[in-house]
């Protein structure tokens, strides 16, 4: 089925916990960057995906966690803002 406006799936959770491994496999690419430092996702990815016939807009958010690093936190409040239309 194909939408002028697919549907959007964003993908959160706490860092670490494989959300970009479960993007690059659903993409069949390396969109995302994956690496066991906790923080490394730092800006939304997204990329339309056919999930079983239905096309959808797919979000690789950061990970959710309280840090003091100022560009994790923007990125963090950027994917929260996300979620509300997902």
């Amino acid at each position: 089925m194909r939408l002028v406006d697919p549907p959007r799936i964003a993908l959160i959770g706490r860092p670490n916990a494989g959300k970009s491994t479960l993007s690059n496999a659903l993409l069949g690419r390396e969109s995302s960057i994956v690496s066991p430092m906790e923080g490394t996702t730092r800006d939304a990815v997204s990329a339309r995906i056919d999930l079983a016939g239905l096309v959808v807009e797919w979000f690789d958010l950061p990970g959710q966690r309280t840090t003091a690093d100022a560009v994790e936190r923007a990125a963090i409040k950027l994917a929260n803002g996300l979620l509300s239309d997902a």
